[in-house]
């Protein structure tokens, strides 16, 4: 009789466990006709989460992101080893106050970022069914943002203050960081240009290391990396880290949670 009561018991949880996962729970927000939370089957794929989301004509779908809660511890302890380094940097003054300074603004910039758990995904509905390998299956959580199409560049990290620039057609990235005054410990050899997708690269901009022209999108972010020659040993991925904890933020709208 035990035997035959704990076998019922154990198919129950089962059947209530295959319920449990037979939907999943995802939001849109943004530019979208439909907002909110939206109820999808378990197996559903990002394309089905973005037919769902519905996004207006006046959404930029190279800025959309994808907002994932399991990538947030990560991203949380990233965010903390990034400010860490940064503090060791601007403690270190006495002997670098050009390097304190620098560190001190990153600190400034960084700090009330919020850790989004944005991951690296095409979200352009059409697109997405016509590519499967592209099309991941959508998460419980996971929220799918559609900022509007932008008209700027933003230009941060070792300036004096960020600078949001009107966008030009095919102009460099070291004209649009011409444009932004640099405090003395910014780095005259690289540039990191994050692109509204999140995708990062590293440039170089003096006579010797001329990378090939890139162009920007509208949106993108041009990171004034700090000079490598002043932090060889404290804090050598500073620049790599602050580049990578800045493809996570969202377009337009730097507050959002997922």
């Amino acid at each position: 009789m035990i035997r035959c009561v704990t076998a019922i018991a154990m198919w129950l949880l089962t059947c209530a466990q295959v319920q449990a996962q037979t939907h999943i729970t995802i939001e849109a927000s943004g530019s979208v006709h439909a907002p909110g939370l939206h109820v999808l089957p378990a197996r559903a794929r990002l394309s089905a989460a973005a037919d769902t989301a519905r996004p207006t004509t006046d959404a930029y779908h190279l800025g959309a992101a994808l907002l994932r809660h399991r990538e947030l511890p990560e991203q949380a302890r990233h965010k903390a080893g990034l400010m860490f380094d940064l503090g060791l940097l601007s403690t270190g003054g006495s002997d670098m106050p050009a390097l304190a300074e620098a560190a001190d603004q990153l600190i400034e910039i960084l700090s009330p970022m919020p850790v989004t758990g944005r991951v690296m995904q095409l979200l352009e509905p059409r697109t997405l069914e016509a590519n499967r390998t592209q099309d991941y299956p959508a998460s419980t959580g996971d929220h799918l943002f559609y900022p509007s199409r932008p008209t700027t560049v933003t230009v941060t990290g070792a300036v004096r203050n960020a600078c949001k620039l009107p966008h030009v057609p095919l102009q460099t990235p070291a004209a649009y960081r011409q444009q932004c005054p640099l405090l003395r410990a910014a780095s005259r050899d690289y540039l990191h240009v994050i692109q509204p997708d999140g995708s990062i690269e590293r440039l170089g901009i003096a006579l010797w290391n001329r990378s090939p022209r890139s162009t920007l999108a509208p949106g993108a972010l041009i990171y004034v990396p700090l000079d490598d020659s002043l932090s060889p040993t404290v804090a050598p991925n500073v620049n790599d880290a602050a580049a990578k904890f800045l493809a996570t933020q969202v377009l337009g709208a730097s507050g959002v949670q997922p």
